[in-house]
């Protein structure tokens, strides 16, 4: 049976109907109807069997690029005397005096703790962290990227310092230097001394002075002063014309030093070889011994140069222990000035952004300009910032004991102790943002206090405060002992006042974790309090000579006041004094080796109360005559002729 039969059959079963949908001509159209639907199948499956191709667009969004205006350098003729000129000034040869970094501890790998800036144009990735850096180790010293107070003895040592930077960048890729130089008159010298180091420098390089030699190595010489100008016409691979632009660099008398503005001159001129392909290496070297007039566009600077990846290294001073100026040995250079020794006052800190160190006069040692064992703050926070190493140089600064005027070398800061580089490892300033610096201080009352009293004016114990009282009869006496009394009472109410501020902070002191803020409180408030203690005891003292004290011995006539460790007046003075000694004492045992711990040491050796003596000073004696006086010889008194002095420069202009 055929399968239509079969199909017809069925229906007839399941519908009792004769006729079925299958009679007739109903097979052929089933089977046309099931051909075309097969065809039309094959046709849509062979349509797909390829994708078309489809034209894709694209939408570029660019966004506009900032056009900056170029900063003009005009090349100056500069003349300059081919006289020799005595090596002087804080350039020693040696080198072997530079200190360890501030990293606390070691590491294989230099990390500098930095933020990752989003608009870095360098290729350097930089990770957020906020680990403390570590550092390797170079022969027996250690410096470690992001350094701020690695010292030298002379400006040649760190400049061999410098060779080995400049040969690990250009092991990296080919490098370019931005010689940056102070235009001073006290770097005169020193700037000639650079020179003739930098021929062996880049002959140490590969780059002896043969063009073409050394082509990865480019150069670009800037000067400051009032003005920044660019030395070299353009940067160049030369080093004979680098050195000959280095030996040319003309003085700028007018005192004023553009530093920051010089550095960002740098940057916008080096700018081209960190943003256009293919990249180079940009490293600024700065020379100078001063902090600079423009400090307040510092951390523009900084964002510049960090934006740019290039790295800061600054050959400069240390900064002197909480003091903006200090003394500088002037001798003058240009035989037509007078030759004689000066000493200026110049401007090389503080080494804080805000000075954390109260100053008390209480003795001629501790008010003397010490070393901070950093260097000036905004210059050293802007080589923290980009990576690079801050020198410190000053030619005594290898010295372990009280350095002397004669000792100290011409052209360099009256500082009487340096530090080693070592002890002072846990207490370098806090190189923040101003806003992050405020916050820390808002949440310490010790810290605030500290702050509040070191921005107030100094404080000075009673000056030459009378000691000796002779007894012409007793009420003289006592007119002597209150005029005295005056004294104390003059200084007393601004003491008092400074003691105030630093006792709101005492709850808080034991919270302060960091050692350099420890220090720093712990000697202003024991050093306030020592001042305080002996103008109270010397008051008291006096007050006790005035209710009547009587001699032991029938022929002693005068009262003598001699400084005692005992304070044996007022129980409250006795208690303030016993505070002071502790707070002292603890500084010099937690914090050995620094500038706190010396300060502290000089307060401790001054006795801070006072004990009576009697003598016998003839003050009752009759006087002798007025005998006759004068010069026998009247003709002595001329005046010789002499030779015109020779002129002095200003020193406020060096």
């Amino acid at each position: 049976m055929g399968l239509f039969e079969q199909a017809k059959e069925r229906w007839q079963l399941y519908t009792g109907e004769e006729e079925t949908p299958l009679d007739g001509d109903t097979p052929a159209w089933a089977v046309s109807l099931a051909i075309h639907v097969i065809v039309l199948l094959s046709l849509a499956l062979v349509g797909l069997g390829e994708i078309p191709k489809m034209a894709r667009s694209f939408t570029v969004i660019e966004a506009p690029q900032v056009t900056e205006e170029d900063v003009l350098l005009t090349p100056q003729e500069i003349s300059f005397s081919d006289e020799a000129v005595p090596t002087v000034g804080a350039q020693s040869e040696q080198s072997d005096a530079v200190a360890q970094a501030l990293a606390p501890t070691l590491s294989d790998v230099s990390v500098v703790p930095v933020e990752a800036d989003p608009d870095l144009i360098s290729d350097v990735h930089l990770e957020a962290m906020d680990a403390l850096p570590t550092a390797q180790t170079i022969n027996t010293s250690v410096v470690v990227k992001g350094s701020v107070g690695v010292g030298t003895t002379g400006a040649a040592g760190a400049v061999d310092r410098l060779t080995a930077e400049i040969a690990n960048s250009l092991e990296q890729r080919p490098t370019v230097v931005c010689w940056v130089f102070d235009r001073s008159v006290s770097l005169a010298s020193q700037r000639k001394e650079i020179a003739a180091r930098l021929g062996r420098v880049f002959d140490e390089l590969g780059a002896n002075r043969s063009e073409n030699n050394r082509p990865d190595l480019t150069n670009i010489v800037i000067a400051f002063g009032k003005e920044v100008s660019l030395v070299t016409k353009q940067p160049t691979d030369d080093v004979n014309e680098v050195v000959e632009a280095i030996q040319g660099v003309s003085v700028d008398d007018s005192g004023v030093e553009m530093t920051f503005q010089a550095i960002r001159a740098a940057a916008e001129t080096a700018k081209v070889f960190r943003v256009t392909a293919p990249k180079k290496n940009v490293m600024i070297v700065v020379f100078t011994d001063e902090v600079g007039n423009d400090s307040n566009t510092a951390d523009q600077t900084a964002h510049f140069c960090r934006t740019l990846g290039m790295p800061i290294y600054v050959v400069g001073v240390p900064a002197p222990f909480g003091l903006r100026e200090v003394k500088m040995k002037y001798v003058e250079m240009d035989p037509k000035f007078d030759q004689t020794e000066q000493w200026a006052l110049i401007e090389q800190g503080p080494e804080t952004a805000f000075s954390e160190v109260v100053r008390v006069h209480s003795g001629q040692q501790a008010d003397e300009a010490i070393d901070s064992g950093f260097g000036p703050f905004h210059l050293s926070k802007l080589c923290g910032e980009t990576g690079g190493i801050y020198f410190r140089v000053h030619a005594n600064s290898g010295a372990r004991r009280r350095v002397n005027n004669d000792e100290t070398a011409p052209m360099a800061s009256q500082l009487r102790y340096f530090f080693d580089s070592e002890a002072m490892r846990g207490y370098q300033p806090d190189y923040v943002s101003a806003d992050k610096y405020k916050q820390e201080i808002d949440r310490s009352r010790a810290k605030r206090a500290l702050l509040q009293a070191a921005a107030s004016s100094e404080i000075s114990p009673m000056e030459s405060p009378e000691m000796t009282f002779p007894k012409q009869n007793e009420g003289a006496l006592v007119n002597l002992l209150g005029e005295a009394q005056k004294v104390a009472a003059k200084i007393q109410p601004k003491i008092d006042a400074l003691y105030g501020i630093l006792a709101t902070g005492l709850e808080d002191r034991e919270k302060i974790r960091e050692k350099r803020w420890q220090a720093g409180y712990d000697l202003a408030l024991g050093r306030v309090l020592a001042v305080k203690v002996r103008t109270d005891a010397y008051n008291l003292m006096l007050a006790q000579a005035k209710s009547g004290m009587k001699f032991k011995d029938p022929h002693s006539d005068t009262w003598q006041l001699n400084p005692s460790d005992a304070v044996t007046v007022g129980s409250q003075t006795e208690k303030l004094a016993k505070q002071s000694t502790l707070l002292l004492s603890r500084v010099v045992a937690e914090h050995p080796g620094t500038p706190w711990a010396l300060l502290a040491s000089h307060e401790l050796r001054t006795p801070l109360g006072y004990a009576w003596s009697e003598s016998h000073t003839g003050v009752n004696n009759p006087k002798p005559p007025d005998g006759g006086g004068g010069n026998a010889n009247p003709a002595d008194d001329k005046k010789r002729m002499m030779a015109a002095p020779k002129p002095k420069r200003n020193l406020k202009n060096l």
